[in-house]
C-alpha cells in the first residue's frame, strides 16, 4: 500500500526541521520526504496542515485511570504510596481492565502511540495491561516490579522492571534484579527524588533511566548530569501531588529528557498540555526567553522513543510512519511552537500509524 501526504509542513528528521513538502508512506515504512510538490496525482492533501512525529508518554500508571481524582486534596503518600488508596483501588480487576481501555482511547485522540507504564501487581498486573493494549494501536513499554513473583517470571512478561522507590526495597535485592534485567536485555527504571532526595542510593543500581527528579539537591542534579543519565520529568503529576517542580532547563541542557504524564489517578494523559506547562513552566523558572519550544517537543517525541531503547519515529526515509497531522493556522509563525502551546486535541486531523489512518477530526 502506497499513500503520499502532500501541500504539508513536516516536521523532519532528528531536528524536527520545518519543511514544505510532502511524505511518502509504503508498506507502513516512510519510502520519501521531499520538499514541494510531490508531482503526482492522487495524493491527500493537508491543505498546509502539519506532519509531526508521534508522542511517546514515557511515565504512565494508567491502571488507576478508573479514579480520576479519587482522594486529591490527600497527600501523595496516602494517595499513591505503599498502602495508599491506590492500592485498594487496584485490586477491583474489572474496573482496572474498564480503565485501562479508556485510558488508552485517551492516549490515542491525543496524538500518543506508544506510552512506558510501571506496572503494579506483579506478572497478573502485567498480563493485565498487555491483554487490553492488544486491541490498540497504541503500543505499550511495560515495566513490571515484583509482587510475590520469581524475577525471572516477571520478566518473561515484561520489558523491564519499574521500581517505585529505593525506600520500598532492600537494595541488595535491587542489585540483583538490576543485574537480573541487563542479563536479559531487559529495561531497568526508577522513581528518583519525587519527595526526597534519593539520588545517591538510586545512581548505585545504574539504572538505564529515572523518573521525576523533582527535590534533587543541586549536587545530586549535576551528578545525574554528569553521567549522562536519562531523565523523564513529569511536571504537571507533580503539581498536581504539591511535591514541587523540576528544574526543567537544566535537564534540558545536560541529558536525555522525555516527558510522561504520570498517574491517571492525578493527571490526564494529554501530552499536548503536558507540553504547554512544561515549555512555558521552564521559561518562567529560568526566565529564559531563549528557550527552544524545539527541546520540549523532542522531549515529547523523538528522545523518549531513544530513552526506551526503542526505534525512531523521526520523519526520514526508512523509518516507520507514526505521525500525527495536524489542521494548518494561517496566523502561526513557528509550527513547532505552535504544536507545544497552542494546539488542542482538536487541532489533530489525522493519526498514521504504518498503512493505518486513525483518529483525528477529518483530514485523511
Amino acid at each position: 500500500m502506497k499513500r503520499i501526504f502532500g501541500n504539508a509542513v513536516v516536521l523532519a528528521g532528528e531536528e524536527l526541521e520545518p519543511t514544505r513538502g510532502y511524505v511518502v508512506v509504503e508498506d507502513g515504512i516512510i519510502a520519501e520526504v521531499g520538499e514541494g510538490n510531490p508531482g503526482k496525482r492522487g495524493y491527500v492533501d493537508l491543505k498546509r496542515g502539519i506532519i509531526c512525529p508521534s508522542f511517546t508518554n514515557a511515565h504512565t500508571h494508567i491502571g488507576d485511570a478508573y479514579a480520576k481524582d479519587v482522594a486529591a486534596y490527600k497527600s501523595i503518600s496516602e494517595r499513591v504510596g505503599k498502602g495508599g488508596v491506590k492500592f485498594e483501588l487496584l485490586k477491583d480487576e474489572e474496573k482496572v481492565k474498564q480503565g485501562m481501555k479508556s485510558a488508552l482511547k485517551e492516549m490515542l485522540a491525543s496524538g500518543t502511540l506508544t506510552f512506558a507504564d510501571f506496572r503494579e501487581g506483579g506478572a497478573r498486573g502485567v498480563k493485565l495491561l498487555r491483554s487490553v493494549a492488544r486491541a490498540s494501536p497504541v503500543e505499550a513499554v511495560v515495566l513490571g516490579r515484583p509482587n510475590g513473583d520469581s524475577p525471572e517470571k516477571l520478566l518473561e512478561h515484561c520489558d523491564g522492571i519499574g521500581i517505585s522507590s529505593v525506600a520500598d526495597y532492600n537494595m541488595e535485592e535491587l542489585a540483583k534484579l538490576r543485574r537480573l534485567a541487563n542479563r536479559m536485555g531487559k529495561l531497568f527504571a526508577v522513581h528518583c527524588a519525587e519527595v526526597s532526595d534519593d539520588v545517591a542510593q538510586v545512581l548505585k543500581l545504574n539504572p538505564d533511566f529515572v523518573v521525576h527528579l523533582t527535590n534533587a539537591s543541586e549536587a545530586s542534579i549535576e551528578e545525574v548530569l554528569r553521567r549522562r543519565l536519562p531523565v523523564v520529568l513529569c511536571p504537571r503529576a507533580n503539581g498536581s501531588f504539591a511535591v514541587g517542580l523540576p528544574r526543567i532547563r537544566e535537564m534540558l541542557e545536560g541529558t536525555l529528557v522525555a516527558l510522561g504524564t504520570d498517574n491517571a489517578m492525578a493527571n490526564s494523559l494529554n501530552m499536548l498540555r503536558e507540553m504547554e506547562f512544561a515549555f512555558k513552566l521552564a521559561r518562567g523558572l529560568s526566565r529564559d526567553y531563549g528557550l527552544d519550544a524545539r527541546e520540549i517537543l523532542k522531549a515529547a517525541t523523538l528522545n523518549a522513543r531513544k530513552l526506551l531503547k526503542l526505534e525512531s519515529n523521526a520523519i526520514e526515509e526508512g523509518n516507520p510512519a507514526s505521525f500525527v497531522i495536524f489542521r494548518n493556522n494561517n496566523y502561526i509563525y513557528d509550527p513547532v511552537l505552535g504544536i507545544v502551546h497552542r494546539f488542542e486535541i482538536s487541532d489533530i486531523k489525522g493519526i498514521v500509524k504504518g498503512d493505518a489512518l486513525l483518529g483525528g477530526n477529518g483530514i485523511v
